[in-house]
């Protein structure tokens, strides 16, 4: 069961350095629900004027959805990228090279992962937020394309997975929450350094550490503090993504 995920190949635009992000000093969680507010109260006081978020990818059939209710966050911090705070999808997106598989008993299923570019020691963040990590360390045989990589149950049977980091901040059993720097991003496995990302639903894993089965889940409502704040309904291909 070996999986190799496709070349790094797309520099990200630089920004400049006017733009920058400052960082926030508050929780994720309470920055989100403070977002939630705003929303609403711009819905209250403009009647009609809500708009319809962009079309997402096709459903595919055997894949999931992260649930809305469930708390998600772009895995990047204000640092990404020398400070831009943000990082383009690029790589594979969904589908595409070795990002396959939506419900295969005996594999990695990884339809709905996502490449984003970023730089080598870059800071990385759990997507789920809370959880505890399942694994983390080199990946074994069969799975030795991930690199060193790490594994986090977010409960209900919802899992996330970050692939090739360079170094990794935590350790099996470790209770994190969505504020914990877990790795940085690296380019093990065999690749140049970007981040590698991937949720599932009630996959398994063996007892060297591979992840396998279950179901690949599509990232929905990603929440975000930089460039002003709000969720990602979907992430579309090229996608600029912010921390």
């Amino acid at each position: 069961m070996a999986f190799r995920w496709p070349s790094f190949t797309r520099t990200p635009r630089p920004r400049p350095q006017a733009e920058a992000q400052t960082r926030r000093p508050r929780s994720r969680r309470f920055a989100m629900a403070v977002a939630a507010a705003l929303t609403l109260l711009g819905t209250l006081s403009a009647p009609g004027a809500t708009a319809a978020p962009p079309p997402g990818p096709s459903a595919i059939a055997g894949c999931v959805d992260w649930p809305t209710s469930k708390f998600l966050q772009t895995p990047l911090t204000y640092k990404a990228n020398g400070g831009a705070g943000y990082a383009w999808q690029n790589g594979s997106h969904y589908g595409e090279g070795y990002h396959v598989n939506c419900n295969a008993a005996g594999n990695m299923n990884q339809y709905y992962a996502l490449d984003l570019g970023m730089r080598q020691g870059d800071e990385i963040l759990a997507p789920g937020g809370p959880g505890t990590v399942l694994y983390a360390g080199w990946a074994p045989s069969g799975w030795e394309t991930c690199g060193q990589y790490i594994v986090v149950d977010h409960g209900g049977g919802y899992w996330s997975v970050v692939c090739h980091l360079s170094q990794i901040l935590v350790s099996k059993g470790q209770r994190i929450t969505d504020a914990t720097v877990i790795g940085l991003v690296g380019g093990t496995g065999g690749f140049a350094p970007h981040l590698h990302f991937s949720l599932m639903y009630n996959a398994k894993l063996t007892a060297a550490g591979g992840v396998y089965g279950g179901q690949s889940a599509q990232p929905r409502r990603l929440f975000h503090i930089g460039c002003g704040g709000g969720y990602y309904e979907y992430i579309n291909k090229g996608q600029q993504v912010c921390y």
